[in-house]
């Protein structure tokens, strides 16, 4: 696979309401997409339709310029898929599971032995590798859900919210894992709806939203088309407020709003006060918060905390006047 095209798809489910519409999306081997939107905006269907499980309504899919759906049952055992739900079978172990698998894409014993022991290894699973599924804990078999898509080496990787389930920990660890998976050349599209999950992670990003292609591009082109150059901070400030508010503004920092540390505490007054919380915007890179922490601690003003408080995707949505994605 070189590269998976939609063209002008649509699809509906009782042919009142379009699920997708007009969908035209690109995914190119070796690239991590990320597919944005709340719940029921269309992306579950986006995902069946790129898998062949799907045919649209109108438009097609292409696999290098060929109709996917004409030789879908070929293509198909070229696709890694995790749908809604996990479709695990309770009673199976966890290498029993892997091993089914492996049988049904046509691998032979020692292949089936050596892929399920490395998938087991790269997911943590390996001490779980007899382990009925059953008590297995929900990250744990989420975990092998995941696995199981790769048990064939796909060249298309299609995930529906694969981080549902798992602990911050194993959402990293995932994230490494599909990052190795695409270096490989593996076409990668992950949808969710928790942008965090996602942002510093994939290379190109696309925006739907009720059925509509609304953003698609280079997650860089993205951030600066929507002017994501200032990025919200939040500044706990217990001792000098007006002095930050000073240094913050010769910096160029867009204030926001001047909140109370701890709830009950009253309104700071920006003349007055001398602590409080201050939402700003703060232009360039990461570094750019370092140096005014440096510059406020200088000026003796007393900073608990300077932290990011939106990650660069979920300002491009907030960017858009969207507020249903997490």
């Amino acid at each position: 696979m070189q590269h998976v095209e939609c063209h002008q798809v649509r699809h509906s489910y009782d042919g009142v309401r379009d699920a997708v519409s007009g969908l035209n999306l690109a995914i190119k081997a070796g690239e991590v997409l990320a597919l944005i939107g709340p719940n029921g905006a269309g992306k579950s269907t986006t995902l069946r339709i790129l898998a062949t499980l799907q045919r649209p309504d109108d438009g097609s899919v292409a696999w290098d310029g060929k109709d996917a759906w004409a030789d879908r049952f070929q293509i198909r055992r070229r696709i890694g898929f995790l749908g809604d739900g996990t479709a695990l079978y309770p009673s199976m172990t966890a290498a029993g599971y892997l091993r089914f698998f492996a049988e049904c894409y046509g691998q032979d014993d020692a292949t089936a032995r050596k892929r399920v022991s490395e998938l087991l290894e790269v997911f943590d699973l390996s001490s779980k590798a007899d382990a009925t599924i059953s008590e297995m804990s929900k990250g744990m078999r989420q975990r092998l859900a995941i696995a199981r898509t790769l048990i064939h080496d796909p060249e298309l990787l299609l995930l529906d919210e694969p981080a549902d389930g798992l602990d911050p920990l194993a959402r990293r660890q995932l994230r490494d894992v599909l990052r190795k998976v695409a270096d490989r050349g593996v076409g990668i599209v992950v949808s969710s709806h928790i942008l965090r999950e996602l942002d510093g992670f994939c290379d190109t990003v696309a925006v739907i939203q009720k059925g509509k292609l609304e953003v698609h591009g280079n997650v860089d082109d993205v951030i600066s088309k929507y002017d994501v150059g200032r990025r919200l901070h939040e500044v706990q400030v217990t001792r000098g407020l007006q002095r930050a508010l000073e240094i913050l503004r010769r910096h160029e920092g867009l204030i926001e709003r001047i909140e109370p540390l701890h709830k009950g505490e009253p309104q700071p007054d920006p003349q007055t006060g001398d602590r409080g919380m201050i939402k700003v915007r703060i232009h360039g890179a990461e570094e750019h918060a370092a140096v005014l922490l440096r510059e406020l601690v200088l000026a003796d003003v007393e900073v608990i905390s300077i932290a990011k408080v939106r990650t660069d995707l979920e300002d491009v949505y907030q960017s858009m006047g969207r507020d249903e994605v997490s």
